[in-house]
Order: structure tokens, then sequence, then C-alpha cells
């Protein structure tokens, strides 16, 4: 590669070389040319006046005065031959200057041009082994021509120096981008450890049977759900919805999920955990976030659901041999958005085989990619199509019809969902 680099601004070289002699030699081929039509316009002249003297000489009528004009027509042709005899001298004394000329214009030439080449030369080489740790183009001396070479030179050095600060940055970020990935795979899988995520998650448990599933949009959300046994009668449900995503949410998913378990497992009622829970985060929530929350407690034995609602997605109830219809219940304000507030429960009469599938508004407001979202009426009509199913494969279904509904559009919401079947006192078995 540098040979070749280096013929072609041996090329450029030549290339001045050339032009240079090409303008010299039209220009002496001009003088040439110009001087000799002169010489010949002179000779022209002389010839003819000289032709003319001859006329007059031979007619003249006196024989003195034809001595005398023959006396001057000799003194003319001297004149003349010596006139000649300059302007050849002349001519001879040019041709020799011109010649000087162009020598001095040729070693000119050459030494503008290697002046010019050798500069660019090193310029190029310097440019080409540029690698690894010597990766700057620095001004040398070898640049400093005061013309062009020298502007190109300091352009390329400037631009080496950006081009450095740049690949350090970049280097920085990239590295920064690398510990704050591995940091969120660090929470991704905090977070999913806090979830409950063993199933079946109550194996000696055959009175109900219970599945859910959290896919994130980012790498960490803010969208929880939670399950866990009060006491040996009592069933905790949690289905929850943090507002904002990324760490901050997944943060504040944390801190609700442990103390919504916390106040449940206290023994009060849906309502009262929710209004006890909302005057803790009040009391210190500097950044205003909040979490909406459907919360119930169902009484293994009896079937009978407690629940209470905080501005989050109605429930959806299946009965025994019948669909799923949404349960339209009394919304209360959302967690961590204004103190004092009071929740208003409800109950619910399951009986054997009823489900209850619950979720977060990541489902309902899936979008496609022509930002049609995929709705309430399309989550009942997948929940009600084909064969009863069990928990976990409702909940696998129900991803699977949102993943075809999304197709190519970007996932912008956590999708969470919960789904529990109670059996009745008996169990699945019909055991006791």
């Amino acid at each position: 590669m540098k040979t070749h680099s280096r013929l072609r601004l041996g090329g450029l070289q030549q290339k001045i070389f050339n032009l240079m002699l090409i303008i010299i030699i039209a220009l002496v081929s001009t003088y040439v040319v110009f001087s000799l039509i002169q010489q010949k316009n002179i000779s022209t002249v002389i010839n003819q006046a000289s032709e003319e003297q001859y006329e007059i000489i031979n007619q003249a009528p006196d024989e003195s005065v034809r001595q005398a004009l023959e006396s001057y027509a000799e003194i003319s042709k001297n004149a003349v031959n010596s006139v000649k005899t300059g302007v050849k001298s002349s001519s001879i004394g040019l041709l020799i200057i011109t010649g000087i000329i162009v020598a001095g214009a040729i070693t000119a030439a050459l030494i503008l041009s290697t002046r010019t080449v050798k500069p660019l030369n090193y310029m190029t080489s310097r440019i080409r082994s540029l690698s690894g740790g010597d990766n700057v183009f620095k001004m040398e001396k070898i640049y400093r021509t005061g013309d062009e070479v020298e502007v190109l030179a300091e352009s390329f050095a400037d631009l080496s120096k950006r081009v450095g600060e740049y690949i350090s940055q970049i280097t920085k970020i990239t590295a920064e981008k690398e510990r704050i990935s591995t940091e969120l795979s660090l929470a991704a899988k905090i977070q999913e450890d806090m979830l409950p995520n063993t199933f079946p998650a109550f194996p000696g448990r055959t009175e109900f049977d219970i599945f859910a599933s959290m896919t994130p949009a980012l790498t960490v959300g803010g969208d929880f759900y939670d399950f866990f046994l009060i006491d040996d009668d009592h069933l905790g449900l949690v289905m929850a919805d943090v507002s904002g995503k990324g760490v901050p949410a997944a943060l504040f998913m944390m801190m609700s999920k442990i103390l919504l378990q916390n106040a449940a497992k206290s023994g009060l009622s849906p309502a009262e955990v929710l209004a006890k829970v909302n005057s803790q985060i009040c009391a210190n929530n500097r950044d205003e976030m909040f979490v909406t929350v459907w919360l119930g407690i169902l009484e293994i034995s009896t079937g009978i659901l407690k629940a209470a609602n905080a501005g989050h997605e109605y429930p959806a109830i299946k009965r025994a041999n019948g669909k799923y219809e949404l349960y339209k219940d009394k919304h209360g304000f959302v967690i961590g958005g204004m103190d004092g507030i009071k929740y208003t429960g409800y109950e619910i009469k399951l009986e054997p085989g009823d489900s209850l599938f619950q979720y977060t508004d990541g489902v309902t407001e899936a979008t496609d990619e022509y930002n049609e979202m995929f709705g309430t009426d399309r989550m009942l009509e997948v929940l009600n199509a084909g064969e009863d199913t069990g928990p976990e494969e409702t909940l696998n279904k129900m991803g699977e019809s949102i993943k075809d509904f999304a197709g190519e559009a970007d996932q912008f919401d956590d999708v969470t969902m919960l789904c529990m079947t109670w059996y009745g006192a008996d169990g699945r078995t019909g055991e006791k």
C-alpha cells in the first residue's frame, strides 16, 4: 500500500513538472516564431529598398550622379549587412537567454513539486501508520510549508484530536452501559426472585390452584403479583401496577409488596390493609409515585373472597360451567396518592369450580402495529374461548393471544396476570 501511495504522489510531481515544461515551451516557441517573422519582414523591406536603389541608379542621366548613387548603394549594402549580422547575433543571444530561463524554470518546477510532494508523501505514510496506542496525527516540522500543505496537516491534526476524544468518550460510555446492563440484569433477577415463581405453588393444598406471570416491558418492571398463606385457612392475593417503569418503579414495587404482605398477615381486612399501606407510603413519598392495587383474601374452607380495590382493573370472575365476566367493584384512590384515604371492601362467594382472573392494564392496553388496543372485550373472548382449562393453561393462552395480536409492535407496558380456581373445601380429589 505504501509503494502504491508513493507512485501516485510521484505522478503528481511529474504532472507539475510537465505543466511547467509545456508552458515554457509554448512561450519559447511563440517568441522564436515571432522573431523569425520579424527578421523576415526586415529582410523583405531591405531587399525592396535595394532593388529600388539599383533601379534609380540605372535610370540616372548623369554619370557623376550615377557614381554617387552607386557609392550610396554600397554604403547602404554594408549597413544592411551590418543590420542582418546584428539581428542574427541578437537572435542567438536571445536563444541563449531563453535557454537559461527554461533551465531555471525547469529547476524551479522540480524544486516546487518536490517541496509540495515530499510532505504529502510523509503525511500519507504517517496516516497509514496510525494504529493501536499511536493513533494521533500531530503537526511536525516537515508540514510547516506556509501553504495549503500546512493547512491540510493542521486540519488532519485537529480531526485526529477530535476523533481521539470521541473514541475516549465512546469507550467510557460503553463501559458504563455494560456496568448498567449488568446491574439491571441483577436487579431483574432479584425482582424475579421476589415474586412467587415456583409452581405448583402449594403442592399439598387441593382446595385451590393458582398460577401467575409477569412479563416486563423493560429489563425490570413496576407491575407485580403476589400470593401467600396468611394462615392455614386464608390465602392472600395481590395484583398491583406501579406508576412509571424501570429501576425506580421496580424499587417502589418491592417496597409496596413487602408492606402489603406484612399488613395482610397482621389480620387486617383488605380495606384496612390498603388504608394502612397508603398511610405508610404517603409518609415518605417525595417523588410522588403511586401504585394501583387489587387485594383479595380467600377463606379457603368456605370460598368467601373478601377484597378491596385501590384504582386497579376490574377482576374477571368465572362461575362453574359459566363464562368469565368483569366484576365491577368499587374503586378507591390509588395507594400513595393522598394520605387519609378510606377504602371500601366487598365479598364474593365462590362456588366449587369458580375461577378468578386478575391482570394489569398491560393486558388490555397492548397495541398492534396499527395502534389498536387489545381491549377488555377481546380479553374476555380469549378467556371464554375453547374448553375450560386450569390457571396455568389460561395464562399461557392469554399470553399467546396478546403476542399474536401485537405482532411486530413493541411491548410498551408490563404484562402481569394471575388466575386462581377454587375447588371447594373437599378439594379436587373429594378428600377432606
